[in-house]
């Protein structure tokens, strides 16, 4: 009899259950859905929006999860929009790079704007290549220096060498560049650029040759190679950036972009961080450089063999502040670019009209 009675109040409790399940549902088109939300999974239980908010301040943190212990996934500055998906206390979901990411509430503010369909968009045409240098494995074979040689024993390097690794924290290079590139790669798109990396892991098995020609291969305009080496002078600490030499049979007709690219970058490096330039080096060792058909840097954004840039290399703040001096440095030469096409076509349509005075 007892277990019969409890039998019967189970089914009561869940037809309960169930009917305030049914009852907490909106069906109407357009009316916000509470979603079902557990103590295991903090992103659960937003109240959906559909709307855009605005950054109110410098150095607003973006998060994978709506916690503050977590790393941040990227920082912004004041009068960032973002679309607003989700609402929870303190936390306001937002939607970034194809990515549902987390910030304070109190750190942004609605703002009047249309929620805008992808096609509709605004976008910036210009597409970069990006590739974080080294990786975990060495690779001891070997591969031509140059594209191609007059001789039947062409110039040779090693596929890739082992990075550097940090003297004060232990962080290796191929971690330091993809940290760097996937930050640097947010920044980029979050002012509408296409942003191709070269590898999106650690474990990736590519030669300096091999980065090239995907970087030729692709719609980029630009490639742009990160690197954290190390030197045997520990005093040794800053930033520069290699090019090749105007004297490089296979990428002179580039050289005058390279530079221009080179030094706006390092500009903005050094205004971004106040680290110390120490210039543009052109060269001719480098494979990545030789094989690259379009304008292409080097950029060396520090020394691990130096204990304090070692330790800035690794810190996430640190790094944004690099991600936003190189995008800046993007900027200032696609700005330029785009100059010096609109004159190009100014000058060129000036020589048509002259050409059909002359003819008439």
């Amino acid at each position: 009899m007892k277990g019969q009675k409890r039998k019967i109040i189970s089914i009561f409790l869940l037809g309960l259950c169930l009917l305030f399940a049914s009852c907490g549902k909106k069906s109407q088109e357009g009316t916000a859905v509470q979603e079902a939300t557990t103590e295991e999974d903090p992103t659960m239980g937003f109240q959906t929006a559909r709307d855009y908010v605005v950054t109110i301040r410098d150095g607003v943190k973006l998060f994978r999860e709506p916690q503050l212990m977590v790393e941040a996934y990227t920082v912004l500055n004041k009068g960032v929009n973002l679309r607003r998906t989700g609402t929870k206390g303190r936390w306001t979901r937002v939607r970034l790079n194809d990515t549902s990411l987390y910030v304070e509430s109190s750190s942004v503010k609605e703002t009047v704007m249309t929620w805008a369909a992808e096609p509709e968009e605004e976008k910036n045409h210009h597409v970069v290549f990006i590739d974080p240098a080294k990786q975990i494995y060495a690779d001891p074979k070997m591969e031509p220096l140059f594209p191609s040689w007059n001789s039947d024993y062409p110039p040779e390097k090693q596929r890739m060498t082992k990075g550097a690794v940090g003297v004060a924290t232990g962080a290796f290079e191929y971690e330091i560049t993809l940290d760097v590139a996937e930050k640097l790669k947010h920044e980029l798109e979050l002012r509408g650029y296409t942003v191709i990396l070269s590898r999106a892991s650690h474990t990736a098995s590519l030669s300096n040759k091999e980065r090239a020609e995907a970087g030729n291969q692709s719609d980029a305009e630009i490639m742009l190679r990160l690197t954290a080496q190390g030197t045997e002078n520990p005093e040794t600490r800053g930033v520069l950036a290699f090019v090749d030499s105007a004297d490089n049979l296979f990428t002179s007709d580039n050289y005058e972009n390279n530079f221009y690219m080179a030094n706006a970058i390092l500009t903005e490096i050094c205004s971004a961080t106040d680290v110390n330039r120490l210039g543009i080096f052109q060269t001719e060792k480098t494979v990545f450089l030789n094989y690259a058909k379009k304008p292409a840097v080097t950029v060396q954004m520090g020394f691990l063999s130096n204990a304090e840039e070692d330790r800035n290399l690794s810190d996430p703040e640190y790094q944004n502040k690099l991600a936003r001096g190189i995008a800046n440095g993007i900027d200032t030469y696609f700005q330029y670019m785009d100059m010096k096409q609109e004159e190009e076509k100014v000058k060129e349509n000036g020589e048509q009209a002259s050409e059909t005075v002359t003819e008439e």
